[in-house]
């Protein structure tokens, strides 16, 4: 089912470009302008109409006519072609000075297929995330995330997917996120798959360290390295980090900084699982065991009461 609406001539609109306004309105003639507008207005409409008749509608001469569209041929606002003129599609072309670099006579094919596959991918974020109607600021951030952190164009495209869908589509969370994925090693969508299962997993030992420390509040810039440390750094896994959480609880404001200092002082005596740590704990048991069997040795032997001899000669006469 098709719903269409149709506006009466009088009551419609001709769309005119900012752009044309900002940088091409002011240099031209009126003549220029009222033919620009003009031109426009019979674009819309799918109007046909030759110099003659535009000249008689236009209250100019037709030598005025051709000279305007001659001037507007040479602004680049129209496009000599075959059958008259065609209006020259503003946004496009500041889309292509902003975003694609200038086709240089030395710039290799293998360039341009890149730049032609980056300028498709930022289309597509425009389709897919902005309802075709991506401003042209956004085509630049594009151009400069593609260069800054040479994202191939799929992981360019996931990265909008992943912004929108926690609902920040905004330059700062956009550029914060790419810095997150190209500092995790991310340029390939394979690469960003192994990052965002690995991020998955960091962020639900987060919650758990959070948790088990009664922490309520979000975890400080400096804690989080501290985890992100533990994890990928020592290698260790949750349950080698709670035996280190359950040392913290005789302290009265436990602290992921003496968290920290535990788990560092495992890593650096080589300690990498919890076996290891029961292992040593076994063996500091069997140290404690010796150590005390020899004490209580040491005590007897100095409480044993000696026999006293005062009669000498007594003692040799019972021998």
């Amino acid at each position: 089912m098709k719903f269409s609406k149709k506006d009466k001539l009088e009551l419609s609109d001709t769309s005119v470009s900012d752009l044309f306004i900002l940088n091409n309105m002011i240099p031209l003639e009126g003549i220029d302008v009222k033919l620009y507008l003009y031109i426009l207005f019979l674009q819309k409409n799918n109007v046909e109409m030759d110099e003659v008749t535009l000249a008689k509608r236009l209250c100019v001469t037709e030598q005025e006519i051709r000279y305007s569209l001659e001037r507007l041929e040479t602004e680049e606002l129209l496009l000599k072609t075959s059958d008259g003129y065609s209006v020259v599609d503003l946004k496009d072309v500041e889309i292509n000075k902003s975003y694609v670099p200038k086709v240089e006579t030395k710039k290799t094919r293998a360039q341009s297929e890149k730049e032609r596959r980056r300028l498709a991918a930022a289309n597509a974020i425009s389709e897919c995330f902005f309802k075709g109607m991506m401003n042209l600021g956004w085509y630049t951030d594009i151009g400069a995330l593609f260069e800054k952190y040479a994202f191939s164009e799929d992981v360019m495209i996931a990265l909008f997917n992943y912004c929108q869908e926690r609902k920040s589509i905004n330059r700062n969370y956009v550029f914060a996120v790419a810095e997150t994925w190209y500092n995790g090693g991310v340029k390939t969508f394979e690469q960003l798959e192994n990052f965002l299962e690995q991020f998955d997993k960091i962020q639900k030992i987060k919650k758990k360290i959070t948790k088990a420390l009664r922490l309520n509040r979000n975890l400080t810039k400096y804690e989080e390295q501290y985890i992100d440390k533990w994890i990928n750094d020592y290698k260790y896994d949750f349950n080698m980090i709670e035996q280190a959480l359950k040392l913290t609880v005789t302290k009265s404001n436990p602290s992921l900084n003496y968290v920290n200092g535990i788990l560092k002082n495992w890593y650096e005596k080589g300690f990498k699982t919890v076996d290891d740590l029961q292992k040593e704990n076994k063996e500091k048991e069997t140290i404690k065991s010796k150590t005390k069997k020899v004490e209580n040795s040491k005590s007897t032997y100095q409480n044993y009461e000696q026999r006293s001899y005062d009669n000498l000669e007594e003692f040799y006469d019972n021998m």
